[in-house]
């Protein structure tokens, strides 16, 4: 990326206008890459998608929510505008700046902090569910919100997420309909590379105290929450017809401040036979997200926790007929209101969970973004 602080600058300058003029736009940076790209939808407003089919003709950046039956619609931006790194011209920021959509949705922003007797109570509820046979694995998660002055700059904060976290998967979007977001994901939910796909299992969590990444040692519980998520991706792969499929031995990865246990799944493009929303339905939300069984994982969710949690656990990214797809689970994220932002993070849950383990892990999870707000 040449000249950042110039790229910075404008793209900053774009941030706030399309902000202020409520115009739809997304940046996104992929893992391992330096490139930033950047959408905007001035024309028109994003399009709600109604039946998640329309993926397999769409083009353009989806946002998904975890769970449609909240009242969270799922948005399609097909952009007017598209330009990488520093390619945007100050005649364009002027343009949009003459344009603005009217916001006439409201946001619930009266989302309250998870308390941790609350977050408690509810993995404990959650443990004796499992211990009762009604649930394999199910993940808690809870909200913290944050106030923020008048001079915090979202724009700022994700060119610092971009340079903090080389690794992860970098957005920052406003949508009519869906608010504003940021954040820096490390889980792939399905995304194409030539004629391949892939996807991944993520799972277990542990500090990242500096140590050479082998020598990290994992407890039953972590090893028995990542076997769970790779056994239902493989099972789902087979189920959807894709019976020849390789799986990369598990590993240690680093994301962020955090290491998890990560397992690769890769397989021809060809086998989904342009119809990647079959896959997309039978894998969201994965039991990294969710749980299991996923029906009942997913009503527990819905009666347990006091927060929607909107488009955290959803997914994100781009689709294309023909170049694929690069969809990201929406994790390690935060909406953005006026005055405050709110943090989401959980924790997958298992027969042999402690709560207050859980509670420290999902801690350690809300500093991935934490840390960069609060830095110089």
């Amino acid at each position: 990326m040449k000249g950042n602080s110039d790229f910075f600058s404008s793209l900053e300058t774009l941030h706030y206008v399309c902000l202020q003029q409520n115009i739809a736009f997304v940046s996104y940076r992929l893992p391992a890459h330096s490139a930033i790209t950047t959408l905007v939808q001035y024309n028109t407003a994003p399009e709600i998608i109604t039946d998640i089919a329309e993926l397999n003709t769409a083009e353009g950046y989806i946002v998904f929510p975890f769970c449609e039956q909240q009242g969270f619609n799922a948005f399609l931006l097909q952009p007017d505008l598209e330009f990488k790194d520093n390619n945007v011209s100050a005649d364009m920021i002027a343009g949009l700046s003459r344009i603005h959509f009217p916001d006439k949705t409201t946001f619930d922003d009266f989302i309250e902090t998870t308390s941790r007797t609350e977050f408690e109570n509810n993995v404990n509820t959650a443990v004796r569910a499992i211990k009762n046979n009604e649930l394999r694995k199910v993940v808690i998660s809870k909200t913290q919100v944050v106030e923020i002055s008048e001079h915090f700059s979202a724009s700022r904060f994700y060119q610092k997420l971009c340079t903090t976290y080389p690794n992860a998967y970098i957005y920052f979007f406003n949508i009519l309909g869906a608010g504003c977001w940021l954040g820096a994901t490390p889980e792939a939910l399905l995304t194409t590379e030539n004629e391949s796909m892939y996807t991944v299992s993520l799972a277990g969590t542990q500090t990242h105290t500096g140590l050479a990444l082998e020598q990290y040692i994992w407890s039953e519980k972590e090893l028995e929450e990542q076997d769970i998520v790779t056994n239902f991706i493989a099972q789902t792969l087979t189920e959807n017809g894709i019976k020849h499929f390789s799986k990369s031995k598990v590993e240690n990865y680093i994301a962020g401040n955090l290491i998890h246990l990560k397992s690769g799944f890769e397989f021809r493009k060809d086998f989904l036979k342009n119809d990647i929303s079959k896959l997309i339905t039978a894998l969201h939300p994965t039991p990294s997200t969710g749980g299991l069984p996923k029906t009942n994982a997913h009503d527990f969710i819905l009666d347990t926790e006091k927060h929607n949690r909107s488009y955290y656990t959803g997914f994100l990214g781009t689709v294309h007929p023909e170049a694929g797809c690069q969809l990201y689970v929406n994790l390690r994220c935060m909406q953005l209101f006026s005055q405050k932002i709110v943090l989401y993070s959980g924790a997958g849950i298992t027969a042999s969970s402690v709560a207050e383990n859980e509670w420290f892990e999902t801690e350690n999870k809300l500093d991935t973004l934490k840390k960069v707000i609060i830095s110089p």
